[in-house]
């Protein structure tokens, strides 16, 4: 070989499998290969090749084609299935093109016949050796990213299941934690007031809040637990098992060592309470929890509370959970559903005015009262759509008559902001004066109703409509308020007109706010009015207007004439 130092260099540390079941052939090839390849290793048959190939890996093949028990190209085809990168030469004294096209179809690196044309064979160990360095460098380059990148891999993986501010296990960590099998008990500590701290001190010195806190919690950890930071103003505890006195212990310990502990940031020295709340098992630990911490915030501050499945936040979701398909429905397909109440004047005994109320009603007649569906609608954000549906179907009903009606509109409706221009429409729709409409609010609104709230009823006003309060006498009473509002009518909350006969205490509130009424200019309106009695006990009063099941009930129809009573 004229090459032969040249070509060495670039083979001898490749590794090299050779199988040959001819003795003399192979003792030929053997000198030869071995002034090529320091590391080369025999097989017999394809058979024995292929054995040694599965226990090892080899930079190159070479084979003969006609071998006992396994010839070249089935050891061909079976190594490629287990490396179909796998370099191979094969090395025959057979010329047919048979034997040709299958190398060809097995894709072959290299094939040569005997006996062996010395140039030929350089040609080819030169070609198929630098491929088996490149492939080398390609494959060592690859293993360096993959070591690099696992690197920033762990690393990355720290970060997504760390918080940076604490230094605690996040969320996220928690959420795997509690993946993991078996029974665990869980605590959930939000720190009470942390937004107030936040703007007291600031919220540089809220972090540093939230550092110190995670510096004493860590102190009270036992052993056998892990702290997670799950954001804002809440840390979990995960216990694996411990009994309920332990439990219990523990977060009395906590609370009691709380108390004597006072934060020193800075220049302050700041004094907090924790709300613990605790549910144990294999499933919905955190979520439990929350409802658990509701319950607790729902009674105070400063509070242990132990998960309870019959607490009234539980039932609230259930009920949420059984009513929220219902209403999206309702919505969905309006069956959402105007029932009126009639509005007596107490002078002329006749009806004046009504009251539009949701009902809904479904396809097969259901009826679901507002005491179902009101309550879950306001926390699901779904009360503007019910208004709405209310609003057209309302003004539909009373196109085609004189009488007045009023319509309930929530918190919700205001801050939506879409009432004015809503209502603007309709009139002109349905060509009703805004004199006829009353907008009925809930007494909460005025009293505790932001700014652009009480903008939006002072233009409602302004346009036309009528406003009404109702419920009023309850604990949100503002009569400032209510005295700037310009209120046309004033619905003395139900509570107290009941039983206005019987409940000294009852006719004193509602003589009161009467005689407020008259000094605003205001209409008054009873309601649950039930007997004769309280009537009597109205009328006494001065109070204007009557509205209760003493003349009706609420219906889908409107009711010209009362009955005689």
């Amino acid at each position: 070989m004229k090459n032969l130092k040249k070509l060495r260099e670039e083979t001898k540390n490749i590794t090299v499998l050779y199988a040959e079941d001819d003795k003399e052939t192979r003792d030929q090839f053997i000198e030869l290969f071995s002034m090529l390849f320091e590391n080369i290793e025999i097989s017999f048959d394809g058979k024995d090749a292929l054995d040694k190939y599965k226990q090892k890996k080899y930079d190159l093949v070479i084979t003969d084609i006609n071998m006992p028990k396994m010839n070249g190209l089935e050891l061909i085809e079976s190594l490629r299935a287990i490396n179909e990168f796998q370099k191979v030469i094969i090395v025959s004294a057979h010329n047919s093109s048979e034997y040709l096209l299958e190398a060809i179809a097995l894709d072959v690196d290299g094939f040569l016949l005997k006996p062996i044309d010395i140039s030929q064979l350089e040609n080819i160990l030169f070609k198929i050796s630098r491929a088996i360095h490149a492939d080398k460098l390609l494959s060592a380059y690859h293993e360096e990213l993959e070591r690099d990148v696992e690197i920033k891999t762990a690393k990355l993986a720290k970060q997504l299941v760390t918080d940076e501010l604490t230094g605690l296990l996040n969320r996220k960590a928690l959420d795997i934690k509690l993946r993991t099998r078996g029974a665990k008990t869980f605590f959930l500590l939000n720190i009470d007031n942390f937004d107030s701290m936040n703007v007291t001190y600031g919220y540089s010195n809220g972090d540093l809040i939230l550092k110190s806190v995670t510096s004493f919690l860590k102190e009270q950890l036992p052993d056998s637990s892990s702290l997670y930071y799950l954001g804002a103003d809440e840390f979990a505890m995960v216990f694996g098992e411990v009994t309920s006195i332990e439990i219990n212990d523990i977060a009395n310990k906590i609370q009691n060592e709380v108390s004597k502990h006072t934060l020193v940031i800075n220049d302050f020295n700041i004094k907090f309470t924790i709300t613990i709340a605790i549910t144990s098992g294999e499933e919905n630990l955190h979520r439990n929890a929350h409802i658990a911490l509701k319950d607790a915030h729902n009674k105070g501050k400063n509070r242990i509370a132990v998960y309870d499945e019959n607490s009234p936040t539980e039932i609230l979701q259930s009920k949420i959970q059984e009513y929220m398909p219902i209403i999206r429905k309702a919505i969905a397909k309006r069956y959402i559903t105007p029932y009126f109440q009639p509005i007596v004047n107490n002078k002329t005994k006749k009806i004046e005015k009504f009251e539009s109320l949701a009902r809904i009603v479904d396809d097969e007649q259901n009826i679901h009262q507002p005491f179902h569906f009101i309550n879950i609608a306001e926390l699901t954000g779904m009360i503007p759509e019910i208004t709405r549906i209310m609003i057209d179907k309302t003004f539909d009903a009373f196109k085609d008559n004189n009488f007045h009606f009023s319509i309930n509109i929530s918190e919700y409706d205001l801050n939506d902001e879409y009432l004015l221009d809503y209502l603007k429409e309709k009139t002109n729709e349905y060509n009703l004066k805004p004199s006829r409409v009353i907008i009925e609010v809930l007494e909460g609104v005025s009293a505790n109703g932001v700014e652009h709230g009480i903008k939006q009823l002072n233009a409602l006003k302004e346009y036309g409509f009528s406003i009404a309060i109702d419920d009023f006498g309850t604990e949100n009473s503002n009569f400032e308020r209510v005295h700037n509002m310009n209120i046309d009518f004033i619905k003395i909350d139900g509570s107290f007109i009941k039983n206005i006969d019987t409940n000294e205490k009852s006719y004193n509130i509602a003589k009161t706010i009467t005689e407020f009424a008259k000094s605003i200019g205001a209409k008054v309106i009873a309601e649950y009015v039930h007997s004769k009695e309280v009537l009597d006990k109205v009328n006494e009063l001065g109070i204007e207007y009557t509205q209760g099941y003493y003349f009706a009930e609420p219906c889908s129809k409107i009711i010209y004439k009362l009955e005689e009573k």
